[in-house]
């Protein structure tokens, strides 16, 4: 006689609402899976923010640490991957800020005759982007790369929906004429 072979339930992963309650009462495993399952999106976004990856992983670990001190304030654990984006994305306009300070004091510093290396962009595209203030860049990226809604860029970017589509035709008429430019 063969043995009947008996198949396997499939395990369905337990939803971000059902995790981020287990994790609220001290769970560990559930962080663990929250942060397994978000991750990657994470560092996405930050690589995508900031174009450089030495400083994804600073961003993903810090948005992460955040979001473990502060998962109590989340109102509506459903949203868990949008107010995590949220706290990512203030960490990358933090580094661009810090980042901008350096290359101002590094000019700075060259007109007195002081040398000063930064780090150098590559491609096109990429210095177009680095024109941009972190308050134009970052809501263009998220929603004309990462295809974010206006109303998703709005809250992750922490504005008003107007305010959010004012600096994407912004950044895009900078970008424009920059192209236009280089042409």
């Amino acid at each position: 006689m063969t043995p009947v072979a008996r198949a396997q339930p499939a395990v369905v992963p337990a939803p971000d609402a059902t995790l981020v309650a287990r994790a609220l009462r001290g769970d560990a495993a559930a962080f663990s899976s929250l942060y397994l399952r978000h991750a990657r999106y994470i560092a996405g976004v930050a690589r995508r923010l900031l174009g450089r990856d030495s400083e994804v992983d600073d961003v993903v670990q810090e948005t992460f640490i955040t979001a473990a001190d502060k998962l109590a304030t989340l109102r509506d654990p459903d949203q868990f991957r949008p107010w995590l984006s949220t706290i990512a994305v203030r960490r990358a306009h933090k580094l661009m800020s810090r980042r901008a300070y350096r290359m101002a004091l590094g000019k700075g510093l060259a007109i007195i005759g002081i040398q000063h290396q930064e780090p150098e962009v590559s491609g096109d595209a990429r210095a177009a982007l680095e024109r941009l203030t972190p308050k134009l860049r970052i809501p263009w990226i998220l929603h004309r790369v990462d295809e974010a809604t206006l109303p998703e860029v709005a809250t992750m970017c922490e504005i008003s929906l107007a305010t959010a589509k004012r600096r994407i035709a912004e950044a895009e008429e900078r970008l424009e004429r920059w192209a236009h430019a280089t042409r």
